[in-house]
């Protein structure tokens, strides 16, 4: 079975985490402090992912493990994840909370050594019927003595899919960009999922001008209301000029056609 584990943060600073967190990761206060020296165990969630259609009620449920030598002041939240537009990575959004939709059934609670199973319910169904988020597990020891000012806490990061009982795929298309890449310079097309799902949003674009090419868009996932940056093409040994990209976008079944132009 696939479980998440923590962290170890140093004080109260947490860093960003790009999708589920694992274990190992010594965060410093600042750039200037000192680094906490791994304590013995942490926290592990169980399942690292819950997964169910929306509907109100419980809808999972995680067991959380404490394997350190001291109880632990626990608090869960179900908070939305930040993407990253250009690689698509998420990172928790610490600013958002869910609870108003989504919540543990015992969101604050002492762990001492051992473990302790919790329900995931939907207080409210979602607006568009569907959720995607981060289930953030934080640990903090009670009676913990400080070890060179520095007092250890554990966060653990799981995912949350809650799909919809009826997709609705959905694309707002954007503008687009010359960018540089890893591959030179490329073509990025803007696009924010206004839809429901998951889907992969994916297609090929064709490019005329002083030069012609085509290229088929590497896929990417955006989470809902997100917006995400598809690479198009290189553009990489191309004439300069004014050209047009017609694009054909495709997502969950559904097709799109879009028109830009751009300089290069």
């Amino acid at each position: 079975m696939k479980f998440a584990r923590s962290r170890l943060v140093a004080g109260a600073s947490i860093l960003a985490v790009a999708g589920v967190a694992t274990g190992g990761v010594i965060a410093r206060a600042d750039d200037s402090a000192p680094v906490a020296k791994a304590a013995a165990g942490g926290l592990s969630v169980t399942p690292a992912t819950v997964e169910h259609t929306t509907q109100k009620g419980r809808v999972g449920k995680i067991t959380i493990k404490n394997t350190t030598s001291n109880t632990l002041k626990v608090t869960i939240k179900v908070r939305p994840w930040a993407q990253a537009r250009d690689s698509g990575k998420v990172a928790l959004n610490r600013r958002g909370d869910y609870t108003p939709y989504v919540k543990a059934g015992t969101a604050s609670f002492n762990l001492r050594p051992g473990s302790k199973t919790v329900s995931i319910r939907v207080r409210r169904t979602p607006p568009k019927g569907s959720l995607y988020a981060g289930i953030q597990v934080f640990g903090k020891p009670l009676h913990a003595k400080a070890r060179n000012g520095i007092i250890p806490q554990y966060e653990v990061i799981g995912r949350l899919r809650l799909n919809p009982k009826h997709k609705r795929p959905s694309l707002k298309l954007g503008s687009v960009a010359v960018k540089r890449h890893k591959i030179g310079r490329v073509l990025i097309f803007e696009v924010r999922n206004t839809g429901n799902t998951l889907d992969a949003v994916g297609g090929s674009v064709s490019i005329s001008g002083p030069s012609s090419r085509h290229g088929t868009i590497t896929p990417m996932t955006p989470v809902p209301g997100q917006v995400v940056q598809l690479v198009g093409s290189s553009l990489e040994g191309m004439k300069h000029g004014t050209y047009t990209a017609r694009f054909t976008i495709t997502q969950g079944g559904k097709r799109y056609g879009a028109t830009r132009t751009f300089h290069y």
